[in-house]
């Protein structure tokens, strides 16, 4: 009832029924299915802060988020925005900042700042090595994405 009523302050809520459940699920919650490929993500991941598009890490983590699947896609955008999906329009209303993370060990897990979309991501060598610690990352973080241990 208060959902409505705050709506109710905005526009008339009849306006509403013309629109189909789905419909409004995705205008308020954003897209069911998270697709993406190479190409979308090579432009909406942006590499910052010395990584570059040619980065060996930059590479890895766009073939790892290439060979994902829904959910790991799901538990990847929670990880890195707090939100589960894809805004409305999909991946092109969408960027996440790609940052090196050199004060890492190189045996570290990727970080991110979720209120602005960055990743940060040590030097891994290797796909299967970031594959292995974003999904530990991914999976593991449930919703404590800016971790820092304080100084005593």
């Amino acid at each position: 009832e208060a959902f409505r009523a705050g709506l109710d302050d905005v526009f008339p809520f009849e306006c509403l029924t013309s629109f189909s459940s789905a419909e409004l699920r995705e205008m308020f919650c954003g897209e069911d299915r998270i697709e993406w490929d190479e190409q979308a993500l090579l432009g909406h991941l942006h590499p910052v802060g010395g990584l570059t598009d040619r980065s060996p890490t930059y590479k890895f983590l766009v073939t790892v988020l290439t060979e994902m699947n829904q959910a790991d896609r799901s538990r990847f955008l929670d990880f890195v925005s707090s939100c589960p999906r894809l805004p409305p329009g999909g991946l092109a209303k969408f960027h996440i900042d790609v940052f090196p993370d050199s004060s890492a060990a190189k045996q570290g897990f990727p970080r991110s700042r979720a209120c602005a979309n960055q990743l940060y991501l040590p030097p891994y060598t290797s796909k299967d090595e970031l594959h292995e610690k974003l999904h530990e990352a991914i999976h593991c973080s449930v919703g404590h994405h800016e971790q820092r241990l304080r100084e005593q």
